[in-house]
């Protein structure tokens, strides 16, 4: 059974085992560091194994960046990652946060189109979010 859970400790050691699941750094020193708060995140889990995550950070004003979307691979095009798009985007149209931007690779550019996001430099995308 899959849950979502929003912005309650998630283990550090899970995180940088699913990063890794997608060909990505661990970033052991920052989701290990106490003092690396994140603004708001939301952990998904199959049965108790984390099978994804979104992770924002945020000035708490007007602004969040989308740090972390990562979806184990074996749970991919299942719609876990549209899932934790659209609740991350609510919760943040909720807090008023006006402008919201992710960096991307290429290959993902059609996926965040979906919900919105633009090119706005050359490798990243963001999306200007109505109240």
């Amino acid at each position: 059974m899959v849950t979502y859970i929003e912005n309650e400790p998630t283990s550090s050691k899970a995180i940088v085992a699913l990063r890794r699941s997608v060909g990505w750094n661990g970033m052991e020193s920052c989701y290990n560091n106490p003092l690396m708060v994140s603004y708001y995140h939301i952990a998904c889990y199959d049965d108790k194994k984390l099978i994804g995550y979104v992770d924002t950070v945020s000035n708490g004003v007007t602004d969040a960046y989308i740090q972390d979307l990562v979806v184990d691979p074996a749970y991919q095009g299942q719609g876990v990652g549209t899932e934790l798009m659209n609740r991350i985007i609510s919760i943040l149209k909720e807090k008023k946060i006006l402008w919201i931007s992710v960096m991307y690779e290429e290959k993902l550019q059609d996926f965040y189109k979906r919900f919105g996001f633009f090119q706005m430099l050359s490798g990243a995308m963001q999306t200007y979010e109505m109240e």
